[in-house]
């Protein structure tokens, strides 16, 4: 039985920079289970926007968090003779892990990384310990980690005693690409919601908090302001509707380029604050491009929100046709299609909310915790 875990991971989030909040949220309910946790979270020495700090944080339930933040040096990635700087790189983060879990923690149960680049570490602190090591893979695109796998390979084929992947089609995407052995266990475990927080609200009493009126009909979005996301082509439906609401929360590069008297709200709000605004919404949409798996579309049916979002495979475990509408995001006219179902037919928006509070409901961040220990557990 696992009573202590380390946790190794980028950008733990903390109240001053909230990025990776599902890992967080992941970690605080592993710690209401009543095990001990230690995260580890390497910081940049060139990295300004990241303040986390060492510190002890503690969850709604008044369970401890210990989180510790060293720094390491990050060096430009270049071929020198034939040595990959970049190597240097993974090397001053793995040295500032090894001395904090040297110092800190010490000894635990199991290792628990996120994402590939921790999951290379967490291989290295198993084979330094031989205490068992895991990986959780929620990358939009493993591509973008190729430098790490392609020059680690070995490592995360030797050193992990399991693997768990936030969608089917991550784990086609591991196994096409040989970055795991087709022998390392592995289990799909899309991510998981507080349905504490993430829960229906009263629309009426939401919208008159919000001021917005009752007969207006609004569309929500939550998500960077960039291209993957699919906020370019939400624009381009909006301006063909000009009596439609939206709500869009997220910030990014591309500009909002719609009427004032459209957007009812534009930036970015604290995490706790997304159920209220959400449930004065008619549909969440999210024509996104890639994910690994989308916590914000999750987040918007635990809310009992109609999804309109992509027909791509990365969506495969969390929607189907009792709670969304799914479309070729390529196609602004599908979203446009898709939307003005909504518009015209509240039968259909009534039971696509019942479906999507249904599905939302089952994907709470409790069952996912113990899925993934009970996981662990059997691969000790």
């Amino acid at each position: 039985m696992i009573k202590k875990i380390c946790v190794l991971t980028s950008r733990y989030p903390s109240a001053s920079d909230p990025v990776y909040s599902f890992v967080g949220t992941l970690i605080e309910a592993i710690a209401d289970m009543g095990v001990e946790c230690h995260v580890i979270s390497p910081v940049s020495h060139i990295e300004k926007q990241h303040k986390a700090v060492t510190r002890i944080e503690r969850t709604a339930q008044g369970s401890e968090i210990h989180v510790y933040c060293p720094r390491f040096f990050m060096f430009p990635n270049r071929n020198v003779l034939g040595f990959r700087t970049y190597k240097s790189t993974v090397w001053s983060m793995w040295s500032s892990i090894r001395r904090v879990f040297r110092r800190n923690v010490k000894c635990c149960d199991a290792i628990y990384s996120h994402f590939i680049d921790s999951g290379v570490n967490a291989a290295w602190l198993k084979k330094k310990t031989g205490i068992p090591a895991f990986m959780a893979v929620g990358e939009s695109n493993v591509t973008m980690r190729k430098l790490t796998y392609e020059v680690f390979r070995d490592v995360l084929y030797d050193g992990l005693n399991g693997v768990i992947s936030v969608s089917s089609q991550l784990k086609n995407d591991l196994f096409d690409n040989d970055i795991i052995s087709k022998e390392t266990p592995i289990i799909v475990a899309p991510n998981g919601i507080d349905t504490d927080l993430f829960k229906p609200l009263d629309k009426d009493s939401c919208r008159s908090e919000l001021r917005i009126n009752s007969e207006d009909f609004v569309i929500s979005f939550v998500g960077a302001f960039i291209k993957r996301k699919g906020i370019d082509k939400l624009q381009s439906v909006l301006k063909m509707h000009p009596t439609w609401k939206c709500i869009l929360i997220g910030s990014g590069d591309i500009k909002i380029e719609l009427d004032d008297n459209q957007v009812l709200f534009s930036g970015r709000i604290s995490h706790d604050r997304i159920p209220q605004y959400i449930s004065a919404s008619d549909v969440f949409v999210l024509p996104t491009e890639a994910e690994g798996c989308c916590n914000a579309i999750i987040e918007a049916m635990g809310c009992g929100l109609p999804v309109v979002s992509s027909n791509k495979s990365f969506n495969d475990d969390i929607l189907n046709e009792g709670c969304s509408i799914r479309v070729n995001t390529d196609s602004v006219g599908e979203l446009d299609e898709a939307l003005t179902k909504l518009y015209d037919d509240c039968v259909m928006r009534q039971r696509l909310s019942e479906g999507a509070l249904e599905t939302g409901s089952s994907l709470s961040i409790k069952n996912r915790a113990k899925r993934i220990l009970s996981f662990m557990e059997e691969h000790l």
